[in-house]
């Protein structure tokens, strides 16, 4: 959906000053980047209470079985609005996927990799076969706060709605290009033109990261090292 050069996202890098937003989530989630993805864009997923398992079930039903997205710890959670803004647009009604294993996994790639594409309806480029229930919220400042794969029927705003930081925005889910229940975010510099939108840098106000002594420190206008466990301050 979007290319972005390395010189390109050089120059964006002035912009970390500029887009500071609101950790979206309540309680503790693990951050992460996932192969593929561009520098600032993540995802957050839930785990156990030991921090070993995404899922309640084992990983030997992923790989020879099937683990229903219910069974993961971040399903269905809220979404809140990280800003205040006006609501750019949604993408709703997209399907979750109700169940992962190794094969769907793969098979899941090699689509969002070959395959879907997003398309064009009417003018208008559908983005839900590769993120699948989507907000975005435009900022005060023009960007474009990008949140994607929310459960199919829980979107609870519209195109044009005023919200404020902490608004329910959705819950997460398993939709589009998703191999697991998770919350993909992102920050686009514009939407008029999905095919030359960048993503931009961005800090998070406020936040707590666990450390490696295993004790919660407070953070602030920072970014999470990756696969590190945070929290909201809020």
């Amino acid at each position: 959906m979007c290319k972005q050069s390395r010189m390109s996202y050089k120059a964006n890098m002035n912009e970390i000053e500029k887009i500071s937003i609101e950790f979206p989530l309540k309680g503790e989630w693990r951050f992460l980047r996932p192969p593929g993805h561009h520098p600032f864009a993540f995802d957050f997923v839930k785990m156990d209470d030991k921090r070993k398992k995404y899922s309640t079930e084992s990983k030997i039903r992923f790989l020879l079985g099937n683990i229903p997205s219910t069974k993961y710890y971040c399903w269905e959670q809220p979404v809140y609005s990280p800003c205040d803004g006006v609501i750019l647009q949604t993408g709703v009604e997209w399907k979750d996927h109700q169940e992962t294993n190794i094969w769907k996994t793969i098979k899941i790639w090699y689509n969002a990799t070959y395959k879907n594409q997003p398309n064009d309806a009417d003018g208008k480029l559908d983005l839900r076969p590769n993120v699948g229930n989507y907000v975005m919220i435009k900022t005060g400042g023009g960007q474009i706060v990008f949140l994607a794969h929310l459960k199919c029927g829980t979107t609870t705003v519209k195109s044009g709605q005023i919200v404020k930081t902490g608004d329910l925005i959705g819950n997460v889910g398993n939709s589009g290009n998703s191999t697991a229940p998770h919350l993909h975010m992102n920050i686009f510099d514009q939407m008029d033109d999905p095919y030359t939108a960048m993503v931009l840098p961005f800090v998070f106000k406020e936040y707590q990261e666990l450390s490696s002594g295993e004790k919660w420190e407070t953070q602030k206008l920072n970014v999470p090292k990756i696969k590190s466990f945070i929290r909201s301050c809020l």
